[in-house]
């Protein structure tokens, strides 16, 4: 299935310098690869020189009904010619860099639909928990706390399935970290592990009222005493946040430092999915993007969110217009709304249809009522934003459908992004619905493998039939809706990853990476073409985010955000793609990465 001949174009509108600018880039572009040059043509002026022109290795466009060319070239920060050598080399001049891919692969840099660089900086740090068992886990702690003998110990990536449904406690803490803080973010990134002395300086106790009841909250023994297993976001952050204070500072220390990790894995372009607020102010962080762009140091687009995780919910539309409006610049803006709308299966804090099947006095929940929900949706739609959902659970999935449905239906007709993300298991009803109402599918691919934490954990919430029908893609592309990929870093399964590359392979083998004989998670079916998953990560998170008229595809006037890999991934074993290496990253025409 070709979804780049079948995926519509942008609507969106861009600036009209850039609009001009664009119009006679066009032109000329057109006349110049419109035939072969004769030597007798006058040759470019010194100003319509190309400053890069690659040549010598496929180069994959991801548009049109045939998407590859021989050749690419760049002038400024725009595409002045994709197609044939010989109409790139007569863009060359005395200064042009040509860059000879050697049979390496060009394509369109990676869109990430769903990821969050400031807390995927900020929970990673520490202790690496990404291991085998919680006895592993617990000695990686005591070492890393002999290591760095001072202040509190912190750590990231323990997974549900080293300690079972009732999560890990604060006793087995305490005997590695038996007088000094220590508090460990979950791989999936919404529950955190702690110890006595971290829940006594957070001042939680017996008497300690829940953030959220029934959402987030402390887990708690039989006598009503914390455990040290604490769910969800808000009861997370509000422990971290009294013994390690957030701050601005620190929070754009730790991403500073993260960002060439980025332009190294090819990434352009992000969709931030919510950034912890500072304060109350979730703009404070949103505003550090901008600081690092002033000073020419931000190497991606960023579209970035404000977050709503639970009521009240009738400040929301004035909270994202002010953000809108402080935050607005060339590669920076902020008008989606994220509505956290459940948890996940691993807490069972996700919204499912029928209960759980290892807990069958539960659904999960929501933070919102469906009354809440539809006044949500509605006002955010009708003040001209779109949402962006967080659906673990099913009935999470559907109550969002629904509440679009009614809001499109309600309020006049525009150029509506709506995105639902996650979808770990929907119902088969719904997804043809998200090709009928158009609201983009949002997945992480790197969570469709049939790891330990998918086979034990998973599988156990489910039970059959729904846990052999998890993480469907092409049941969405099929009906003709619309799919988007975002590694959702650091949030993970089994493993933590901010590779698009990554993620690529796991959508189109649906298999752990390191083992080319490893399960396959069912359906099988449901494995996407490797041209359906590039797509998926370029120009459809291009659409969900309303850039698709200037990134996610490599044709003349759009923006050169672009990466050389050194390998063509379309014409490989599939269990090779994350194995490709970056070699070059160039966003808005400047060479952010360069191996």
């Amino acid at each position: 299935m070709c979804t780049a001949c079948e995926w519509a174009p942008a609507f969106s509108a861009i600036t009209r310098r850039r609009a001009l600018r664009t119009a006679g880039v066009v032109v000329a572009a057109t006349a110049l690869s419109a035939c072969a040059p004769r030597t007798d043509d006058p040759q470019p002026s010194a100003d319509e020189h190309a400053d890069f022109v690659f040549r010598n290795g496929p180069i994959y466009t991801v548009a049109g009904a045939d998407p590859w060319a021989q050749a690419l070239a760049v002038r400024g920060n725009t595409i002045v010619h994709v197609g044939d050598e010989a109409g790139a080399m007569a863009l060359a001049g005395p200064d042009t860099r040509v860059v000879d891919l050697a049979g390496g692969m060009l394509m369109p840099g990676f869109v990430e639909g769903h990821i969050h660089p400031f807390l995927g900086a900020f929970l990673t740090s520490g202790v690496d928990l990404q291991v085998p068992t919680g006895a592993d886990a617990l000695a990686a702690i005591e070492a890393y706390a002999k290591d760095n003998p001072d202040g509190p110990v912190r750590g990231f990536g323990w997974r549900v399935d080293m300690f079972g449904p009732e999560g890990p406690t604060r006793t087995e803490l305490d005997r590695v970290l038996p007088d000094r803080p220590g508090f460990f973010f979950a791989i999936d990134g919404h529950s955190l592990w702690a110890n006595s002395t971290a829940l006594e300086m957070a001042g939680v106790s017996r008497d300690t009222e829940d953030p959220v009841p029934g959402f987030s909250y402390y887990a708690r023994d039989e006598n009503g005493d914390p455990t040290g297993y604490v769910l969800e976001v808000n009861a997370a952050l509000s422990l971290v946040d009294a013994i390690e204070p957030i701050s601005a500072e620190n929070m754009g220390r730790l991403l500073e430092a993260w960002l060439p990790n980025a332009s190294a894995a090819g990434i352009t372009s992000v969709f931030d999915a919510g950034v912890p607020p500072i304060g109350t102010d979730q703009g404070a962080l949103i505003g550090l993007y901008t600081d690092v762009e002033a000073r020419g140091r931000l190497p991606f687009r960023v579209v970035a969110s404000y977050s709503v995780k639970s009521p009240p919910v009738d400040d929301v539309v004035a909270k994202v217009t002010d953000i809108r409006d402080r935050f607005s610049t060339d590669l920076v803006r902020a008008d989606v709304v994220k509505i956290v709308g459940d948890g996940t299966q691993g807490g069972y804090t996700a919204w499912l249809l029928e209960p759980y099947a290892d807990k069958p006095d539960s659904t999960g929940g929501s933070p919102f009522t469906e009354q809440q929900w539809h006044q949500l949706v509605g006002d955010i739609d009708a003040a001209g934003f779109d949402v962006h959902v967080h659906a673990c659970g099913e009935r999470t999935a559907r109550t969002a459908l629904d509440a679009i449905e009614r809001a499109v239906a309600a309020n006049p007709p525009r150029d509506r992004r709506h995105a639902i993300a996650h979808l770990v298991y929907v119902e088969d009803p719904d997804s043809q619905r998200f090709g009928d109402l158009g609201v983009v599918a949002q997945f992480s691919a790197n969570w469709m493998s049939a790891d330990p934490d998918t086979m034990v954990n998973m599988v156990a919430r489910y039970g059959p039939p729904r846990a052999d029908l998890m993480y469907r893609p092409k049941k969405v592309l099929q009906s003709g809706g619309r799919v988007s990929l975002g590694t959702d870093w650091p949030a993970a399964g089994y493993f933590s990853t901010y590779k698009p590359l990554d993620a690529i392979q796991i959508g189109v083998t649906r298999q752990l990476i390191g083992e080319r004989d490893a399960a396959v998670l069912a359906p099988a079916d449901q494995r996407l073409s490797v041209a359906e998953a590039v797509y998926a990560n370029t120009m459809g998170a291009a659409y969900q985010l309303k850039m698709d008229d200037r990134v996610g595809s490599l044709e003349v006037g759009k923006l050169a955000d672009l990466i050389v890999l050194d390998r063509n991934i379309l014409d490989i074993d599939p269990h090779d793609i994350s194995s490709a290496a970056v070699t070059l990253t160039m966003m808005d025409g400047q060479i952010r990465h360069e191996a």
